[in-house]
């Protein structure tokens, strides 16, 4: 994360500096809502304050967001002013950045520093340093509880909202996405529980201590024969001291042949990752467990938690950590990760999870990779499943029965789905009743 800021930083700096500037500060993000056509559109801004001092000693800070725009000033008298372009506008975001000054974030010096100090226990250059993230390992005291209760809420919410999205037009649904976005937005910002599983943090998986982070960092000057992908990481505890990740064991490269299967945030989509690195974890809590990373979008490093298939040392299943670049995953997700005797284990999940692939299905969620057999969907050239889904459609309206055979119901909904890759086979089924039920009655009325 502070690598990306540095960038972002000395970008501005070198842009809008002067000779009397004394720093330049990541300040946190604000919400700006502007008005598109006759709709409300929220923007979410990263800001930035830099520090001059006048000749007479005084400070003044100008603030920016990430693209370098003027948003206001501090002047030496204290007083918070908008920039003048803003003032017609909705200024309310001034006291969202007096709210980021009780607690600013980093500055660009602290970042050099941290840099120089990650650089130095690696053995390189801190301008060698590609890319960095970091990961929080923090135990709180919290239990789930609040979480389950906000996560539960969220899902009823979004099932309403999916539910009133059918009811409305194309431009209403592209709204409703947009508040959905945000309510995600939301949930990003909420403190909540550090936990990988049903009860472990990645702190009590590695072993470290409470208040610890692990970074990751990539350069091509990484110097060392055991490192294939030139990615490294090391231990930051509370304190700001740093320390091998002497725990992590590098198992996979670039070129490795394994199957990453990452789940997203909230468990909607499985996807076969390319990762450009895999460490295997010496830990007794986790004895299969593995961190993956790979350079992602705006060459954000992104960094993933799971286990490798004990049977095949192979495949593994992974969720992507979260980083301020990424969203922290729902409960539901991390309890599919959970180290409890009893549940379903990690071949089970991938033999799942690749006899979906095998049908071609290509949008695989959580349900589908649970190992659960009796969860997710089932497939069409399943002769009982696709016998039951005959039966229903038919049930749908009596007209379909009349009017078209069991074979000619089996072939809609083979091409339906065909057809119709991006929907799921539970839309399908919806899809050609209505369409069957359409068809039937238009014929009846000739």
């Amino acid at each position: 994360m502070e690598k990306d800021l540095y960038r972002i930083m000395q970008g501005i700096l070198k842009e809008k500096g002067t000779k009397s500037t004394k720093d330049i500060r990541y300040m946190g993000t604000i919400t700006q809502i502007e008005k598109v056509g006759d709709v409300d559109t929220k923007t979410v801004k990263d800001i930035f304050m830099i520090i001059e001092e006048l000749e007479d000693g005084t400070t003044i800070q100008k603030f920016y967001d990430e693209n370098g725009n003027f948003v206001g000033g501090r002047n030496k008298e204290g007083k918070l002013l908008p920039a003048q372009n803003l003032i017609e506008k909705d200024v309310d975001y001034l006291d969202q950045i007096e709210d980021l000054e009780e607690k600013p974030g980093i500055s660009l010096s602290e970042i050099e520093g941290k840099l120089e100090k990650i650089a130095k226990k690696l053995g390189i250059k801190k301008e060698d340093i590609i890319a960095m993230s970091e990961v929080s390992l923090e135990q709180k005291i919290d239990e789930n509880k609040k979480e389950k209760e906000e996560d539960k809420k969220l899902t009823l919410e979004d099932d309403t909202e999916k539910k009133e999205t059918e009811e409305k037009d194309e431009k209403e649904k592209t709204e409703q996405n947009k508040r959905i976005l945000e309510k995600m937005n939301a949930k990003q910002e909420i403190d909540l529980d550090k936990k990988i599983d049903d009860r472990h943090t990645l702190g009590d998986v590695l072993g470290v201590r409470n208040g610890a982070k692990l970074i990751a960092v990539y350069s091509n000057a990484i110097e060392n024969n055991s490192n294939t992908t030139r990615f490294s990481f090391v231990i930051q505890n509370a304190d700001g001291s740093l320390e091998n990740a002497d725990m992590l064991n590098q198992v996979g490269g670039k070129d490795s042949d394994k199957n990453i299967y990452e789940v997203n945030r909230d468990g909607s989509q499985v996807t076969n990752k390319s990762v450009q690195t895999s460490y295997q974890i010496k830990s007794p809590i986790a004895r299969n467990g593995v961190i993956t990373a790979r350079v992602g979008q705006m060459g954000y490093i992104e960094v993933g938690y799971g286990e490798i298939d004990p049977t095949s040392h192979r495949d593994a299943l992974t969720q992507e950590l979260e980083t301020d670049h990424t969203y922290y995953t729902t409960y539901q997700v991390r309890e599919e990760f959970s180290h409890k005797n009893g549940t379903n284990n990690i071949r089970d999940d991938i033999d799942e999870i690749k006899e979906h692939e095998e049908h071609g299905c290509e949008n695989i969620t959580l349900e589908e990779a649970d190992g659960d057999k009796t969860t997710g969907h089932k497939h069409l050239d399943d002769e009982e499943y696709m016998a039951s889904v005959i039966e229903q459609i038919k049930q749908y309206d009596e007209n379909i029965e009349e009017i078209f055979t069991d074979a000619e119901i089996k072939e809609y909904l083979e091409k339906e789905k065909q057809n119709n890759p991006e929907i799921s086979l539970d839309e399908v089924i919806q899809k050609s009743k209505h369409d069957l039920s359409e068809d039937a009655s238009h014929m009846r009325t000739r």
